[in-house]
Formats: C-alpha cells, sequence, structure tokens
C-alpha cells in the first residue's frame, strides 16, 4: 500500500491506495456507471460507494431515534396496538 497527500479535501484523512482485482466486466459496467453519474473518475466513484456501504444511512438524530425505541423497548416502555387505537378513537 502507498499513500498520497494528508488531506484528502473530504475530511476523511490520509488517503491510503488499495489495488484490487475485478473482473473485466465488472470494471466496463464500473466506468459505465461512473461516467453517468458524473463522476471525476472510476476511484472517485468507488470511495463513494465504499463510503455508502461501510457509513451509517441514518443521520445522527435518526440514530439515536432508533437507540431510544430499543431503550424504550428493553425498559418496557411500550404501547400496543389495540392501546393506541383506544387513545386516538380508531375503530376496526
Amino acid at each position: 500500500m502507498s499513500t498520497d497527500t494528508p488531506e484528502n479535501g473530504d475530511g476523511e484523512g490520509e488517503m491510503v491506495k488499495l489495488n484490487v482485482k475485478v473482473p473485466e466486466r465488472l470494471l466496463e459496467e464500473i466506468d459505465e456507471l461512473a461516467e453517468e453519474l458524473n463522476y471525476t473518475n472510476r476511484s472517485e466513484f468507488i470511495r463513494e460507494v465504499l463510503r455508502d456501504t461501510t457509513e451509517p444511512i441514518l443521520t445522527p438524530g435518526a440514530q439515536e431515534g432508533v437507540s431510544q425505541g430499543y431503550a424504550d423497548v428493553a425498559a418496557g416502555r411500550t404501547t400496543s396496538h389495540e392501546e393506541m387505537k383506544k387513545k386516538f378513537g380508531i375503530d376496526g
């Protein structure tokens, strides 16, 4: 592995070169997608795909809400479907 500049402009720190072998058909698809989606080059496209698959999709606020929901369930702070229907006056 080799490294590039100390900062890549995305605030992600030092860039590290990663060599990966892919089938030619896949490389052609990557290049087509990168061009179609207006990426500057295939490396930029692949970094974005890797980022999307390794970083949480939820915003920090949403992650906090999900965590709170799990904590509520674990602590028994839940309401049944039937209780909610009664609370909001819903029949059926």
